[in-house]
């Protein structure tokens, strides 16, 4: 019998965050994943990787793969290439957050439930609350900004090609472009009002140090987004 979720953690240069979120999956109240580390910065601080994850890279459901640092979009587009077929639905952990236990077997159950393309949950976040909590998918809303970040997310396999991909040019508004094209493509969220994701915030957040909205508004422009 095949696992039924494929899980993406996407790190770069932070092994022991990336530790982290994969002990926050290894955790889960459910078993059937499979999982693909995508490290990016090719060789550098491999070893460091290697020592930080330890027994963990010997789990039979868990993999690593080194990619050259083309960043985020790129990463979960290779993973996928590689992966993703077999599986009926996916999810990307980014190495800085982690999930509560019951995150997959929540999310598994609605999307099952409900039949929907995605199905995110709020997160809480470490130290304080940055940005929001999330709440539903309201394309008129995240027009203006994205609340739905990647780690809150359970989605089908098939929207990765149907949606032509993740956005290579983005960054870390990877997370907001591949929203607003998931649903000018007709995509189905669902929402589920539980608190299920822990965001840490530190000194090293890419979003925190790079602003996307210029690429998104310059994409609303062109017609991108429907």
């Amino acid at each position: 019998m095949h696992n039924p979720i494929f899980v993406i953690i996407p790190t770069l240069n932070r092994p022991r965050m990336c530790a982290r979120a994969l002990d926050s999956l290894l955790q889960q109240d459910f078993a059937a994943w499979d999982c693909v580390i995508a490290k990016n910065g090719g060789m550098e601080l491999l070893g460091s990787y290697v020592a930080e994850l330890g027994p963990r890279l010997n789990h039979p459901r868990v993999k690593m793969l080194v990619l050259p640092d083309k960043g985020l979009g790129y990463a979960l587009n290779q993973a996928c290439e590689a992966y993703l077929e077999g599986h009926d639905y996916f999810a990307n952990l980014e190495d800085d957050d982690e999930w509560e236990p019951g995150f997959l077997p929540t999310m598994y159950r609605w999307i099952r439930h409900t039949g929907a393309d995605t199905v995110h949950c709020l997160q809480d976040q470490e130290p304080r609350a940055y940005q929001s909590a999330g709440g539903p998918a309201k394309l008129d809303v995240l027009r203006g900004a994205n609340y739905i970040n990647f780690p809150m997310c359970l989605f089908r396999a098939s929207l990765w090609e149907r949606v032509g991909g993740f956005s290579e040019e983005v960054g870390p508004a990877t997370d907001w472009d591949w929203h607003l094209r998931c649903l000018a493509a007709g995509a189905k969220y669902q929402f589920a009002a539980q608190s299920l994701v822990i965001h840490h915030w530190h000194d090293n957040n890419y979003c925190q140090h790079s602003n996307g909205k210029p690429l998104i508004k310059q994409r609303m422009k062109e017609g991108v987004y429907g």
